[in-house]
């Protein structure tokens, strides 16, 4: 590829490049590439030793697992194969395989980096292939090498002044926590101490304990006038005018906070912590004023409906619709810097107080940060707060409505990762179900799986527990790998119209208890269950498979 960077190392323009001749001797093979002015020639090339057989082997035969597309988190985009690593690794550095508004120019991205290293995880579980243990090790040092001096890691998404946006700094955090529990090693774990460092200093005091900033431009005054949202300049709560309150971060921070303190044992950040859940505990649980939220979440309910369902509402309905689109969504900020409160009554949840973005794509990241947050802290009694978020995106329109814009469905993608967190916490068929639902909505608009339907997230299963995904024969077949220790737990979706049997493309001596979406028993005289057209089936078993 061709890439034409700035100073700061953005990604400004890209393309593939010419070969102006390619010539094939007995001696060897010679290529001539044309490499434009203001352009650098970025080449990735791998030497393998003669004596390298299984790397090569691991190139040549390619699974059902290792073909499908896989949701990363920061981009968005998809991975499918390990030639898609390196749309990503250019010169040394992970970055987002897209370009970000408002400059259009591509970023690094440790939250892609984590997504990656999860798939590449996965699939080393899978196949056993090391080429895989080789690329995720590749990503991971690639992050490293790019971390400041200061411990963080700066990403110049709205400005050349490359502010750092901290929900990617905690992507660097949790990947260099999981590596870190299978691989003690010295430089991994002074970069994350570094890291956690940098993360802890970018905190403000808020009246109900300490808040995880969003980004570096919320610091002060002077870094605020490069912000690129309209905000409301409220001083709610005993924040700072500069403090958009966003929530995903300081959740998401609270949960890399405590997977450091787990992984390295270090508590010296433990006073933080409490002040910071103390103030999660506070905001989320904010009531105020309960009668006009709920009149407004009426009215902003209506933006959120389908069009063909929209078209059909009375004449008077469509009017209020198109009032709380036009005048009563752009000014939520305003009003809730005057009535603070994130999580609505109705269940939706709000992304920042002052920030004016009403953004329904934040729901789907909300609601995986609350459960895995409950995962973290079930202590602190968040489970109706959960429940509530669930079902209002389960059984409102909102789902409908990402499905409508191109724009909005990578909260598709978000939403089928917290599910799928849900179901290892409480194993309600119902949740099954959904998250199937969820995986039919990814393949219909190709978004790919989350990394984490893998069964390799160490998050949420450590390391040791980790059991590997299987490997259908019908690459239509996605698998959902709920399995963990010595529970053996999948779900098989068919998004395909026709009933498709399930077998595996190497043998499982693993005894599984099948449930069809269609309530169909399986019959144990079945050699391979049945998966019904546009539906799934449930197994549960005992043991490991290898």
């Amino acid at each position: 590829m061709l890439r034409r960077l700035d100073a700061q190392g953005h990604i400004l323009a890209h393309r593939q490049v010419p070969i102006a001749r390619f010539e094939v001797s007995t001696n060897g093979l010679g290529v001539t590439l044309e490499v434009p002015s203001g352009y650098t020639l970025d080449l990735a090339i791998w030497h393998i030793p003669g004596g390298e057989d299984d790397l090569i082997q691991s190139l040549g035969l390619i699974g059902s697992l290792e073909t499908q597309r896989y949701f990363l988190w920061s981009s968005h985009t998809a991975y499918a194969c390990p030639a898609d690593l390196y749309l990503h690794l250019v010169h040394g550095h992970v970055y987002e395989n897209h370009e970000v508004w408002p400059r259009y120019w591509r970023v690094c991205s440790e939250l892609d980096a984590y997504a990656l290293y999860v798939v590449l995880t996965g699939l080393l579980r899978a196949t056993g292939k090391r080429m895989y243990d080789l690329l995720r090790t590749q990503v991971v040092f690639s992050v490293i090498a790019r971390q400041a001096k200061d411990g963080g890691w700066y990403h110049g998404e709205w400005t050349q002044d490359m502010e750092s946006h901290h929900r990617l700094v905690n992507g660097a955090i949790v990947m260099l926590t999981a590596y870190l529990g299978e691989y003690e090693d010295p430089v991994v774990r002074t970069a994350l101490e570094k890291g956690m460092a940098f993360l802890v200093r970018h905190t403000q005091k808020i009246t109900a304990g300490t808040w995880f900033m969003h980004d570096s431009l919320e610091a002060d005054v002077h870094s605020l006038a490069k912000y690129p949202f309209p905000y409301a300049r409220s001083t709610a709560l005993g924040k700072s005018v500069g403090n958009m309150l966003i929530l995903n971060t300081h959740l998401d921070s609270l949960i890399a906070l405590d997977l450091y303190a787990h992984t390295t044992s270090d508590t010296q950040y433990a006073d933080v912590a409490a002040s910071a859940r103390k103030a999660a505990c506070v905001v989320l649980n904010l009531r105020t004023a309960e009668f006009l939220y709920r009149l407004l979440c009426r009215i902003l309910e209506l933006t959120q409906l389908p069009k063909d369902e929209a078209m059909r509402l009375p004449a008077t309905t469509r009017i209020i619709k198109r009032l709380g689109w036009k005048y009563l969504a752009p000014r939520m900020h305003l009003i809730k810097a005057i009535f603070p409160r994130l999580v609505m009554p109705n269940g939706f949840v709000d992304r920042s107080l002052c920030q004016k973005d009403h953004s329904t794509r934040y729901q789907s990241v909300h609601v995986l940060d609350l459960v895995r947050y409950q995962r973290r802290y079930p202590q602190d009694g968040f489970w109706p707060i959960v429940r509530r978020t669930l079902e209002y995106t389960q059984h409102s329109s909102i789902r409908a409505h990402w499905m409508e814009d191109k724009t909005r469905q990578d909260a598709l993608g978000f939403w089928a990762e917290a599910l799928y967190h849900l179901c290892l916490l409480d194993p309600e068929p119902q949740y099954r179900a959904w998250l199937a639902e969820a995986i039919l909505d990814l393949e219909d608009y190709g978004l790919g799986l989350p990394p984490s339907l893998l069964g390799s997230n160490a998050e949420a299963i450590a390391p040791t527990l980790q059991c590997p995904c299987p490997s259908p024969v019908d690459r239509r077949l996605r698998v959902a790998n709920l399995s963990r220790g010595d529970t053996i737990e999948w779900l098989i979706v068919n998004p395909t119209h026709q009933e498709s049997p399930l077998r595996w493309e190497t043998s499982l001596n693993v005894e599984m208890v099948w449930h069809r979406s269609d309530a169909a028993l399986h019959s144990d005289a079945e050699d391979f269950p049945q998966i019904p057209q546009r539906g799934w089936i449930h197994g549960i078993g005992r043991g490991s498979p290898p």
